[in-house]
């Protein structure tokens, strides 16, 4: 094998496969679980909001996305929101070709949301920067509504009802990313949780 080549696959096994070695594999199911329950609940709270099954103008789960690919990082992000989608599947009415693309588009989406974020400022997103989160969330809303449209244009166009939906899309996961970012800012704030940051930022 010619020896670029096998320095590429060393360095894929070391940043993606070695990367999720190290991650334990109950941190990728505890959030692909919050991603599943929190789709359920959104479902329940905000049924009146919801266009059709794939459009709601409230999606709480949009920010659970972005924060697994942030928190987890973009593989092992990835795996837990796609684990998730999986898991969603039993409540779906029919399981098809199109359902399980969709599944890696809403995986896809935040990677994509991340990259451009990074291309566009130069700079990675900081989980306790409120305006990086925001500028990320209006980022991944337009990116997960093309991904998707994408692939219903390309495998189910019945599914392209109005030209509106496209924006009703956006709209749904801008709120979701907004909402998410205030209750983790809530979260944050609480005295017990503080404690626990300045423990971790106490130097040695």
């Amino acid at each position: 094998m010619h020896p670029l080549k096998q320095k590429k696959i060393l360095l894929f096994k070391n940043q993606f496969i070695g990367g999720f070695k190290t991650m334990p594999l109950s941190l990728i199911l505890i959030s692909a679980l919050m991603y599943c329950g929190l789709h359920q609940l959104n479902v329940l709270l905000f049924s009146s909001l919801s266009l059709n099954p794939h459009i709601s103008l409230i999606y709480l789960p949009a920010f659970i996305r972005l924060l697994n690919v942030l928190v987890l990082g973009p593989v092992n992000g990835t795996l837990a929101t796609m684990f998730g989608g999986v898991l969603l599947l039993p409540f779906q009415e029919e399981v098809n070709l199109t359902e399980i693309a969709n599944i890696a588009c809403s995986g896809f989406g935040p990677l994509l949301a991340s990259y451009l974020f990074k291309l566009t400022f130069n700079k990675d997103v900081a989980l306790s920067n409120t305006k990086d989160l925001i500028l990320l969330g209006l980022i991944y809303s337009f990116s997960n509504a093309l991904v998707h449209h994408s692939l219903w244009l390309l495998l189910e166009p019945k599914a392209l009802i109005w030209n509106l939906q496209f924006f009703e899309m956006m709209i749904g996961d801008i709120t979701g990313t907004l909402l998410g970012t205030v209750a983790l800012k809530a979260i944050v704030r609480l005295p017990l949780v503080q404690k626990k940051i300045d423990q971790i930022d106490k130097p040695k």
